[in-house]
């Protein structure tokens, strides 16, 4: 009956610990209930008596491990160990295997007293490695420890002696629990009356194979009632009770605590209200300093008593509705004084003191809001002029043409741009740049009608949205009425400044439907009108539109082919006129699939006037040296490459540093580079471009005029240029042999070369007959598709293996 009692108890415990680690799951709580539950098992077994010699040992081997568990797990729970898996592996190899291994050779026969010693001794070996490797930094607990496993390893070595197989398990559980108490005795912060308890039951638990051991030798016969030695895990089980729900206790006490300071210290306005009255139950110090109302004057009122009258009715309906918000706002609320400020509001629904309340908290964002306003104002509308800026512009420009496309209405677009505006700042100063953009944007506003947008979309660029116009007709008399707008000259202090401007007009859905497209159109337009002499307007052009979205989509593919390294280097022989391979002129090609089907002059302009002939221009010249490093040493002879050059690239400062850095990096002569420049680059003794082809020239790289007589030239300064050769433009070139064809421009253009000991190359040599002519002229060079195309890196390799053996039958 006693066994069966027991067992309810320690299930009833197990229960109540499983129940507190559903809704607490911490480390400690699960070890304490994973004890509980051994012992549990232990009381379980306790209720089996067999009758067979094997049914007993397994019977006793089971309730030994299980009380031996029960103490490995409550070793586990201590803080020391529970939140470090490779701590409980340390412990349960240190003493756990050491005291279940000596509590089952206990109940084997008298063959396993050996491997009885080892066990035991290792668990008291472990026991001391536990306290070295964990403890050494605190000495206290470390001496008791090393006391405990003193006394333990004495009581063991006697035992062992007699051949007291009981008296081994008597001091393998009693160092077992009472390693715990000493633990967890010294692992308490605070002495409370859970802390006492377990600790002071623990060492109880581990004191009472001691003291039935010495009620055994000093009275013997005396029978105690095997019910008091559970007590102390009934204290204990206690114990670990009274400790979680202290620390409950506490913690309910810090968070209220916690709330109170929440609430009273809280910077932010506070209260409480009563949802059915809406009365003010509580409200923080800083409600009372924000609001202005005193917290006597705050319980006498409700929440509607803060809102402004205009607003009540709204407010009383949606303050009673049962729904938690997390914010709500903003709010208009009125303080003491009768001013309005902006509140946005984040609730919760409670239950307080039996009363459905609301728990709310304010912040002020007036500031905020006004700020915020001020910022879109800002974000939306030019700062100097006040007028709108391209961002709003925009979108009103989308809505107008939606509307326009909806009712069947035409739209106009007028891009305007001040002629000449640079010269007003730089003459009379931004200071007054600034004065006449004001004065502009105020008399952009007067022609046009109440419902169109001017705006200021850059520096010196105005637009203007025209909705709801019925034809051209009605566009062009707002322009002219712009127009005329700029006639009257602007007085700044004692000058006055005259400004004219050029407008750009695309009308809606007659030159296009898509806005970014009529924009781009208009802006072209006014362009035009701006090279055509300026203070007019200009309609688009669908025929120029057309060139630039072409040019847009070129300037798309050639960033894309740079990207993809899609372009490569094609390479045209250049020969004497008796036949000899003189050089090769380096060309570039691409193998993109929109460039490849382009003419290479036309997307070679468009990168000149975008700028991207710069990056083109220098991976030519580092493939081209590196081409030619590569023929050298596949055993070819060294010969001299000419590469095209931008004036862009001339213009930049370390040009010249670049084309030093690749020759060096592939070890390349400066007499085996040619670069090939325009007359307009060349011509002006000024400059970037004038400065690096000098620096070009010193290095030892020869230098030529590509197009010669297509440009202007300036004969004085010709032959004061380091250039070693002329280029003789194919336009020339196509018409010699015709009659009164370039024959006469060929002539002088070669004498004046010979004459200043120049070289002479005819470019585009097509036919027998063009070639006749120049050798009569005694031209030093030709190139053209008479001889050769221009050959891939591949296709060239193999002319210059046979270009010293075999000759064009042409030039035979």
């Amino acid at each position: 009956m006693n066994e069966i009692v027991d067992f309810l108890i320690v299930g009833f415990v197990s229960l109540l610990f499983s129940s507190i680690y559903r809704k607490r799951p911490t480390r400690r709580v699960f070890f304490w209930l994973v004890g509980w539950s051994f012992v549990l098992l232990h009381f379980a077994a306790l209720l089996f008596h067999p009758t067979s010699r094997a049914g007993q040992t397994i019977h006793d081997i089971a309730t030994l491990w299980t009380l031996t568990a029960c103490g490995l797990c409550l070793v586990l729970s201590l803080e020391e160990f529970c939140e470090n898996s490779h701590r409980w592996v340390a412990v349960f190899c240190l003493v756990g295997i050491p005291w279940l291994g000596s509590v089952t050779l206990v109940v084997l026969p008298a063959s396993a007293n050996i491997g009885l010693s080892i066990f035991a001794c290792l668990s008291q070996v472990g026991t001391l490695v536990l306290a070295l490797i964990f403890f050494r930094a605190r000495r206290k607990l470390l001496l008791t420890l090393m006391l405990l496993t003193v006394v333990c390893s004495a009581w063991l070595i006697v035992s062992l002696r007699h051949g007291n197989v009981d008296g081994v398990l008597s001091v393998i559980l009693t160092q077992c629990f009472s390693l715990n108490a000493v633990l967890f005795s010294f692992e308490q912060r605070r002495l409370t009356a859970g802390t006492a308890t377990v600790g002071l039951a623990l060492y109880a638990w581990g004191s009472v194979w001691v003291l039935s051991t010495l009620v055994e030798r000093l009275v013997p016969g005396f029978t105690v009632n095997p019910e008091l030695w559970n007590l102390p895990k009934y204290f204990v089980a206690a114990g670990m009770i009274l400790v979680l729900l202290e620390e409950e206790i506490r913690s309910a006490e810090t968070a209220s605590e916690q709330y109170r300071l929440l609430f009273a210290g809280n910077p932010h306005p506070m209260w409480m209200y009563d949802r059915n009255t809406l009365a003010f139950l509580q409200v923080n110090d800083a409600a009372v300093a924000h609001y202005g109302y005193t917290q006597q004057e705050f319980k006498q009122m409700t929440l509607l008593d803060v809102q402004p009258d205009w607003n009540n009715e709204k407010t009383a309906h949606e303050l009673r509705t049962k729904e938690s918000k997390q914010l709500s706002g903003p709010w208009a609320h009125k303080r003491h004084d009768n001013s309005i400020m902006q509140m946005d509001i984040a609730s919760h629904l409670l239950v307080h003191e039996g009363k459905d309340v609301t728990f709310a908290l304010m912040q002020d964002v007036t500031d905020r809001l006004r700020l915020h306003e001020q910022l879109v104002l800002q974000a939306h509308h030019d700062m100097l002029t006040g007028l709108p800026n391209r961002t709003l512009f925009e979108e009103r420009m989308k809505q107008t043409l939606t509307h326009a496309s909806q009712y069947g209405h035409k739209a106009a677009l007028l891009c305007l741009d001040i002629d000449r505006f640079k010269q007003i700042n730089d003459t009379y100063g931004h200071a007054a740049g600034d004065h006449c953009l004001k004065e502009i944007a105020r008399r952009l506003e007067l022609p046009v009608r109440s419902g169109d947008t001017v705006a200021r979309v850059g520096g010196e660029e105005f637009a203007l949205l025209l909705h709801e116009i019925s034809d051209c007709a009605e566009v062009e008399h707002i322009a002219k009425d712009v127009l005329n707008a700029f006639k009257a000259p602007i007085q700044i202090d004692r000058f006055e400044i005259e400004l004219a401007a050029s407008i750009g007009i695309a009308v809606y859905p007659d030159h296009g439907e898509n806005a970014a497209g009529l924009w781009r159109d208009a802006d072209t337009a006014m362009y035009r009108a701006k090279q055509a002499g300026g203070a007019q307007y200009e309609y688009v052009s669908k025929d120029i539109s057309a060139s630039t979205i072409e040019a847009n989509e070129v300037e798309v593919c050639l960033r894309q082919a740079l990207k993809t390294d899609s372009f490569e280097v094609h390479y045209q022989p250049q020969l004497t006129l008796d036949g000899r391979l003189y050089g090769l002129e380096a060309l570039v090609r691409s193998r993109h699939s929109v460039l490849e089907k382009i003419a290479p002059a036309r997307y070679i302009s468009i990168a000149e006037e975008s700028g991207l002939i710069v990056p083109l221009g220098n991976w030519v010249l580092e493939e081209v040296c590196r081409q030619s490093r590569a023929w050298m040493d596949q055993g070819l002879p060294a010969i001299r490459i000419a590469v095209n050059v931008s004036p862009l690239q001339l213009t930049r400062f370390d040009f010249s540093a670049k084309v030093k850095d690749a020759m060096a990096r592939y070890n390349l002569s400066p007499n085996l580079l040619e670069l090939e420049v325009t007359e307009s680059t060349v011509m002006p003794d000024k400059g970037h471009a004038s400065y690096q082809i000098s620096l070009l020239a010193q290095m030892g790289i020869r230098l030529s005029i590509d197009d010669f007589g297509t440009g202007y030239s300036s004969l004085g300064r010709l032959h004061q240029l380091p250039v070693e050769s002329l280029k003789i433009d194919c336009s020339f070139i196509q018409h010699i042999a015709e009659y009164k064809g370039t024959y006469p421009i060929v002539q002088a253009i070669i004498s004046l070369a010979h004459s200043l000991g120049m070289k002479v190359v005819a470019e585009g040599v097509e036919n027998e007959e063009q070639l006749a002519r120049l050798k009569q002229l005694e031209c030093d060079r030709v190139q053209g598709f008479l001889f050769s195309e221009a050959l891939s890196p591949a296709a060239a390799t193999e002319f210059l293996w046979h270009a010293y053996d075999v000759l064009p039958a042409q030039m035979a």
